[in-house]
């Protein structure tokens, strides 16, 4: 499983930006980047917002075996 991160940042200055997780996983890192990166350009279009950076991190333990593939 995968879960979403972004970066948002109010300046140039590192000291204005935070970090914020999704609350829902997703099943592959392809899904996960889909959301994150339409969730950081929704994020852009407020004038608070500088900057957008969507990540995603695998939550360890979750992985599938690498012969098992999505149906």
């Amino acid at each position: 499983m995968w879960m979403s991160i972004m970066i948002l940042c109010a300046s140039m200055n590192a000291q204005s930006c935070m970090v914020i997780t999704g609350n829902e996983l997703h099943t592959s890192k392809e899904k996960c980047f889909e959301s994150a990166i339409e969730k950081a350009n929704k994020a852009v279009t407020y004038p608070q917002v500088y900057q957008a950076r969507p990540f995603c991190q695998v939550i360890p333990g979750t992985e599938k075996p690498k012969n098992e593939v999505d149906l």
